[in-house]
């Protein structure tokens, strides 16, 4: 009885064995994909949108390799590791801050809200407690700008530049300081503003407010070709400070985001070190997944990060300390 009950076992060990090693193969398979996806600059529709979830593929080497541990691949396990280096690697700077210069920071919040429908009057609370210095919103209609202005926004951010729309299209740019050289941005299928303000420590600063289209669910080749526009009319601008604020529906997984955060521009996750800072979608039952608000500048260093929540929208928004570089 005993010799019988090992050999029907056997079968058996073997059987979840080799599942086991292909469930392992199959996971280390996913961190692969997203090496590629972190490094290829996607343009289709499948590719874009995988490249938002490349922190959570990342993950997949954990339980990889615990199962090629299990079954003693240490072949496989061996490279498996290596792989996980290899995409830590490419996470490591949103994890890393860098040194910011001592002196008055300049506060910038972003909020995106939806659709018009996003509580206006938090996101005005969100610009006073943190006494803000510039706010960006995208998704800006007629009706969310009645009611901005109904708000008491204009005791603490008294210059506003908004061009609103209907549906996702508006966008405005709200300032503690006056606003000139006020321009919406020709070549792009939401409203894309662009103004230039005096803020302390940093003259002539110039500030966009920015929202490529998505690359879902319209044709991928239309986001790709407005953020090489951005990033063209970004790295363009003279002068020693840009901001660029905004929803850019890009990740820091995406190239076409990385070539903007470069030539001397800088991501602010990136340099204050806030990991992934998740901000969409915010209207589910679970927490944001993938990051796609931004700031980005041009001779300013990143002190902080932190995202808020905002009734009615499916965007956080963001608060960022800039110190003047």
């Amino acid at each position: 009885m005993v010799r019988t009950v090992a050999r029907e076992r056997g079968p058996l060990a073997r059987t979840a064995t080799v599942v086991a090693v292909l469930v392992g193969w199959a996971l280390a398979a996913a961190v692969v994909m997203a090496l590629w996806l972190h490094w290829y600059p996607g343009r289709g529709r499948v590719s874009t949108a995988l490249a938002s979830a490349v922190p959570w593929l990342l993950l997949a080497a954990v339980p990889a390799l615990l199962l090629l541990g299990l079954t003693r691949r240490w072949i496989s396990v061996a490279l498996t590791l290596l792989l996980a280096v290899a995409g830590l690697t490419t996470q490591l700077p949103l994890l890393v801050a860098s040194t910011a210069p001592a002196g008055r920071d300049v506060v910038v919040v972003q909020s995106n809200i939806r659709l018009g429908a996003g509580d206006v009057g938090e996101v005005v609370d969100i610009v006073s407690r943190e006494r803000a210095d510039l706010l960006t919103i995208e998704e800006l209609t007629p009706q969310a700008l009645t009611r901005l202005q109904a708000t008491d926004l204009r005791t603490t951010l008294p210059y506003l530049y908004a061009v609103p729309g209907t549906g996702g299209v508006g966008t405005a740019i709200a300032s503690r300081y006056p606003l000139r050289d006020t321009i919406a941005l020709d070549g792009y299928s939401l409203n894309n503003l662009r103004a230039v303000v005096d803020l302390p420590g940093a003259p002539a600063t110039t500030v966009f407010a920015v929202h490529p289209i998505p690359p879902y669910p319209y044709a991928p080749d239309r986001w790709v070709r407005e953020m090489r526009t951005l990033r063209e009319t970004v790295h363009g601008t003279r002068g020693d400070h840009v901001i660029v604020s905004g929803d850019l529906n890009s990740t820091w997984d995406h190239q076409q985001f990385r070539a903007l955060a470069d030539n001397g521009f800088g991501d602010a996750t990136d340099q204050a070190g806030a990991r992934w800072a998740m901000t969409y979608p915010a209207d589910r039952w679970f927490p944001p997944v993938i990051a796609i608000d931004h700031v980005v500048s041009h001779g300013f260093i990143a002190r902080s990060l932190h995202t808020v929540s905002v009734s009615g929208s499916d965007h956080r928004a963001l608060v960022v300390r800039l110190a003047v570089n």
